[in-house]
C-alpha cells in the first residue's frame, strides 16, 4: 500500500467517524427530554439530602487526610489512562463503522436520485472503418441548480 492509499484511507475513515458522530449525536439528542425529567426528580431528592451528605463528606475528608498514597494513585491513573486509550480506539472504530453505514445508506439513496438527474450520454454509431481503440468513458455528472440572484 503506497502513501497516497494510506492518506486516502485515513481521510475516509475520518469522514466516516464524523458521520458516525453526527448519527450518534442525533440518537442521543432524542433522549434529552426523558433525561431532563429524571434529573429534575434527582435534583429534588438531593436537595432534601444535602445537609446529611455535606456532613458525611466532611467526616470522610477528615478521616482520609494523611492516608494518601501518591504512588498508588499514580499507578491507578496510568492504568486508567491506558484503559481509556483502548476504549477511545475501540469507540473510534465503532464510529467509523457507524459512519460507513450512514454514508453508504446516503450514497445509495443519492445514487438513485443522481441516476434520475443525469442525462445518459448519446450512443455513438460505430464506424466500421475506424481503428479498434477503445475510447475513455466519461463519468456522469449531476446538473447543478442555477444560482438565483440575491435580492
Amino acid at each position: 500500500m503506497n502513501t497516497t492509499d494510506k492518506t486516502d484511507q485515513k481521510r475516509s475513515s475520518a469522514v466516516y467517524a464524523a458521520a458516525g458522530i453526527g448519527d450518534l449525536a442525533v440518537e442521543q439528542l432524542k433522549k434529552i427530554p426523558a433525561l431532563a425529567d429524571q434529573l429534575r426528580t434527582k435534583a429534588g431528592q438531593l436537595r432534601e439530602q444535602g445537609p446529611t451528605l455535606r456532613a458525611q463528606a466532611t467526616e470522610k475528608a477528615a478521616e482520609l487526610t494523611g492516608k494518601v498514597d501518591v504512588e498508588r494513585i499514580r499507578t491507578v491513573l496510568v492504568t486508567n489512562a491506558q484503559k481509556a486509550a483502548e476504549k477511545a480506539t475501540a469507540l473510534y472504530g465503532d464510529l467509523v463503522a457507524r459512519g460507513e453505514r450512514v454514508v453508504d445508506t446516503e450514497a445509495d439513496q443519492a445514487t438513485v436520485v443522481d441516476a434520475e438527474l443525469v442525462d445518459p450520454a448519446p450512443q455513438a454509431v460505430a464506424d466500421p472503418e475506424a481503428p479498434a481503440t477503445p475510447k475513455p468513458t466519461a463519468k456522469p455528472t449531476v446538473r447543478k441548480p442555477k444560482a438565483t440572484p440575491e435580492a
